[in-house]
């Protein structure tokens, strides 16, 4: 059956992200039903990972949100969701968002945390 990988990722992205990058996401959180056509990932896993969830861990249903602050005009996503990270989707995700980051939380603007199911430790992704 294979472990699940549990994502937990915020942040506010930069404005001048692209709208295929605003497109990408809102298709892989399942906000938007049609696949952008620039959509740069392999079919499969990475298209809902987003909103896919397990009963492994505590929060069993993925929650997730995105919006553009009124305020700053930047777009800012939250989510928490699990998926069997087999080939690295996660890791895959993560490398092609971070560049667009504008901040995550706290003074090294922390923006996921990744636990595996086995784990005694997540992994956190910082900024700086």
């Amino acid at each position: 059956m294979g472990m699940y990988t549990e994502l937990i990722f915020g942040a506010s992205l930069k404005k001048d992200t692209p709208i295929s990058v605003i497109e990408t996401l809102r298709y892989m959180m399942g906000d938007i039903k049609e696949k952008p056509k620039d959509f740069p990932f392999t079919e499969g896993i990475m298209e809902w990972m987003l909103y896919g969830d397990s009963y492994y861990f505590g929060v069993s249903s993925s929650v997730g949100k995105m919006w553009k602050d009124d305020i700053s005009g930047e777009w800012i996503i939250s989510t928490r969701s699990s998926i069997k990270n087999y080939n690295s989707e996660i890791e895959t995700f993560l490398k092609w968002i971070e560049p667009n980051i504008d901040s995550g939380s706290g003074h090294r603007d922390m923006y996921a945390i990744v636990t595996y199911e086995e784990s005694e430790y997540p992994k956190i992704y910082y900024l700086y």
